[in-house]
């Protein structure tokens, strides 16, 4: 077996390995290759920063890695490992994890990132044993739009809901109860913004609240009110107008703080399905 950096490797090829490594995984990630293409670069992923594991020329285990600033420290970010069902229980992913690190050194990391599923216990596991610790513990959210409640809200009519081009970050942080994960921060989301809709619900030029979705796969990724304007209905307002107009068939939100209380009534109130679940989790290089 051979471990070498994806440079060079084409989208078509880490589709494949992908396909077969999460075939049978605990919340199935059946994406095309162009969502796949989608979701790594909207997470910075870096090849030269990314390995996979060869046997006989064939990516039998990978490991994606985007890389950028977290906490003031340049950090890579583990988007996904996986390794093909005929591979496992062999120390794949160890063996690439030991190969990577000196690399991503080389490269001024100083920090690696990864989110994994709480119900993945040998994963967690490993990853504990190669120094990483918990950081923060994450629900995840998802249901066909179809099973939502359809809850109607009339707000007072001094509200309005306008699109945006540009959002305003600066402002919509001093709206957030947690910070959003590696997947849903601003950076992630600027990667890749002509992808996503971004709705404003304004008090006449005042900004109240915003929430932001990307288009066709009706992943929430940012959704905020102003604490001064909250139970008011404008959360749900925004819900029903990103999901009017980006005619997604499920609605995904993915990694909320679990110690988000208002956060996690909202969703339950909107009639979402709470998932496994996943930890975030870091080691210092």
């Amino acid at each position: 077996m051979v471990i070498k950096s994806l440079t060079g490797v084409g989208i078509n090829e880490i589709h494949h390995a992908f396909k077969e490594a999460f075939c049978d995984y605990a919340e199935p990630l059946s994406l095309s290759r162009d969502q796949l293409n989608q979701m790594i670069t909207r997470r910075g992923y870096q090849a030269a920063l990314s390995f996979g594991a060869y046997a006989e020329d064939k990516i039998v285990g990978f490991t994606l890695n985007g890389s950028g600033i977290w906490n003031n420290q340049q950090t890579a970010y583990d988007t996904a490992t996986g390794v093909v069902k005929s591979h496992r229980q062999q120390g794949v992913a160890s063996r690439i994890f030991e190969v990577s690190l000196p690399v991503l050194s080389e490269h001024g990391i100083s920090q690696y990132l990864l989110e994994v599923i709480k119900v993945n216990a040998k994963a967690i596991d490993l990853y504990k044993k190669m120094g990483f610790e918990i950081t923060r513990e994450f629900d995840y959210w998802v249901s066909p739009v179809e099973q939502l409640q359809g809850h109607s809200i009339s707000t007072d009519a001094g509200f309005s809901v306008v699109s945006v081009n540009n959002p305003n970050w600066n402002q919509y942080q001093e709206f957030w109860d947690f910070q959003p994960s590696w997947q849903n921060s601003v950076d992630s989301i600027s990667r890749k913004l002509d992808r996503f809709l971004c709705l404003e619900v304004l008090e006449k030029d005042r900004v109240v609240a915003y929430g932001i979705m990307e288009q066709g796969t009706g992943d929430l990724p940012q959704l905020a009110v102003h604490p001064d304007y909250r139970r008011k209905g404008l959360g749900t307002e925004l819900v029903n107008c990103l999901l009017g107009a980006a005619k997604p068939e499920h609605l995904k939100v993915i990694n909320t703080s679990t110690e988000s209380l208002p956060m996690k009534s909202f969703l339950q109130y909107l009639g979402l399905n709470p998932g496994y679940g996943q930890f975030e989790m870091i080691r210092e290089l």
